[in-house]
Order: C-alpha cells, then structure tokens, then sequence
C-alpha cells in the first residue's frame, strides 16, 4: 500500500483529503499544520508522497516543503497552492482541486518505494 503523508491547514480540507485518498486504497497520514507534522516526522519513516495544503500563508508553506526536502530527500512532494501561486520546490505544484489527484495516481503508479 502507498503512504501518503498530508500536511493541512483547515480541518475541514485535511479531511475530506484524507477520506478521498482512502477512498482511492492509499494509506494517509494527515495533520494540521508545520510543527505536528514536524513531530511526526521527526523519526524518518517510510512513505511515498508528501502534500502540503493550501492553507497557509506562502511562507508557511515554503518552510514545510525545505524542511520535508532536507529530512526527506527522496520523497517527492506535492504542493495544493491558491490561485497564481506555486511552492518552486515542490516537485509538483496544483492549484486547482481537480488537478491534485490525477498528480497523486500518477506519482503513485510509477514510483518505486523509497525510504
């Protein structure tokens, strides 16, 4: 099973993400916000993905995806952004909800496992 790694900043937006990637058979791991996600993943684990909601204001968001990039250089990440917005260190960024999923399915189908 696929782990994907969620980072939110609204609870309502973490889960509905969280039940549709369930939905979808993947294994999730969602928090609110930078410092619980800090604290999860302060023991290196294995998983797949990394999003980072929109939530947040662009600094916030930035912070997360540097620190996800030194802690877990392998992993790529996938960074739901506002309108005419974009994190340049994601490895991949979707502005619209209907974009964020098929970038998930596709990352997933052609990813090896990566710790």
């Amino acid at each position: 099973m696929k782990r994907i790694f969620q980072i939110a900043y609204d609870e309502e937006s973490r889960l509905q993400r969280a039940e549709l990637l369930l939905g979808c058979g993947y294994g999730v791991i969602s928090v609110l916000g930078n410092e619980a996600a800090k604290v999860l993943l302060s023991s290196i684990q294995h998983y797949d993905l990394f999003i980072v909601g929109p939530a947040a204001a662009e600094e916030t968001r930035r912070e997360m995806v540097d620190w996800l990039k030194a802690n877990y250089p392998q992993v790529k990440i996938l960074a739901m952004n506002p309108p005419d917005q974009q994190v340049p260190k994601a490895d991949y960024n979707a502005e619209q909800a209907e974009n964020w999923l098929p970038i998930v399915k596709e990352r997933l189908v052609n990813s090896s496992s990566v710790r």
